[in-house]
């Protein structure tokens, strides 16, 4: 991230704390979910997206996806169960998200990319939950839905965020640090 100026760190670090604060609430609802009803899991996955995809399309920039991730892991790493193992999952979430726009060489930034990127995520989450969650175990019905969940949640929550990020842009917090949609 050469050329980072201290207003898009430190805006990338209030996305990431408030993103840790979801974190923490995510993972207790998602630990209460799978307790309960294990099937709708992977629909509570989709949140741990929704800071670096707020971030991605504010800014506009490689590496923040990845920044934001990493600063809200750290966030709820000290309030979850899973402990600093969380900050580690939420590198993995960042380092997928910023995937796609590597490809393009961070030079275009359409929505749909962010959707491909989130679809990609989900199938990833999807092979995951299948095995962490035992979709084995559940009835077929069940094994559907915890799959389905688990590849739409973050697609969801992605759409979600760049409804977030466009609302923030449409208030000028992001003028003069976010990059332009299309560069050559």
């Amino acid at each position: 991230m050469k050329n980072t100026s201290t207003r898009l760190l430190l805006s990338c670090a209030a996305i990431g704390v408030a993103g840790g604060i979801l974190y923490i609430m995510a993972s207790y609802l998602g630990g209460t979910i799978n307790a309960v009803v294990p099937m709708l899991y992977g629909l509570t996955l989709g949140v741990y997206f929704l800071p670096g995809a707020v971030a991605q399309y504010l800014f506009r920039r490689g590496g923040v996806a990845l920044l934001v991730a990493v600063l809200s892991g750290l966030v709820s790493a000290a309030f979850q169960p899973l402990g600093f193992l969380a900050a580690l999952i939420a590198v993995g979430i960042g380092a997928v998200q910023e995937l796609p726009f590597l490809i393009f060489r961070y030079r275009r930034w359409p929505a749909w990319l962010f959707v491909a990127g989130a679809v990609f995520a989900g199938i990833i989450l999807a092979i995951g939950m299948y095995r962490l969650v035992g979709a084995r175990e559940l009835d077929p019905a069940g094994a559907i839905v915890l799959v389905a969940g688990s590849v739409l949640s973050p697609v969801i929550f992605t759409l979600l965020a760049i409804a977030v990020a466009r609302a923030l842009a449409a208030t000028g917090v992001a003028r003069g640090i976010a990059r332009p949609t299309d560069r050559p």
